[in-house]
């Protein structure tokens, strides 16, 4: 089953409940039961001069999330449509987060505590053993990827130096004569 991997956010119900509700991408799963985030300041480890400006000696890591997601195969979608079409719900939304993953399109993630843009799935680890034979519990960890501005400045087309640019008097330079070779030059006779 290959994902629609671009929601329309803008439809109805998902709308309503995209900027209030936990989701990753526009997808509701049905309980998040743990969010770590994560931000990091890379900070240098060498001296700096007094005065020296520090936000030339700081830079900010890309924001990481670690979500703990549950899915019941008994529980109806919060969404109608979300997660159906396989053999339950729970082995539709792990193939789901695979597939988002494997698409590799930044996605967008709300939490209670932010809203996170441009981020991949970096890692999904989801164990399976008798106590989730009817449902999902994985962990999905997401990282940032930061976007740059690129601006394109126009520049002369002339050479930085012409023909007519004074280069200054040129001498040639004496070459360093090792010993060994100046000996070798008087017994040969020059």
């Amino acid at each position: 089953m290959a994902i629609n991997p671009i929601l329309d956010l803008s439809s109805q119900p998902i709308a309503s409940l995209v900027y209030l509700k936990t989701n990753i991408g526009g997808w509701f799963f049905d309980a998040f039961l743990r969010s770590t985030h994560t931000s990091r300041l890379n900070i240098t480890q060498h001296p700096v001069q007094t005065g020296a400006a520090l936000t030339d000696h700081a830079f900010l890591q890309p924001k990481e999330l670690t979500m703990e997601i549950g899915m019941s195969d008994t529980a109806t979608g919060l969404i109608p449509g979300q997660f159906t079409g396989g053999w339950s719900r729970s082995v539709q939304a792990f193939k789901v987060l695979q597939e988002l993953q494997a698409l590799r399109v930044p996605l967008q993630v709300h939490t209670r505590l932010g809203l996170y843009q441009n981020m991949l799935i970096e890692e999904i680890s989801a164990p399976d053993d008798f106590t989730t034979l009817w449902g999902l519990r994985c962990t999905v960890t997401l990282r940032e990827i930061i976007v740059a501005q690129v601006r394109t400045v126009k520049i002369s087309s002339k050479p930085a130096v012409t023909d007519r640019a004074s280069r200054g008097k040129q001498e040639p330079n004496s070459v360093n004569v090792s010993v060994l070779e100046q000996i070798r030059r008087k017994m040969a006779g020059g």
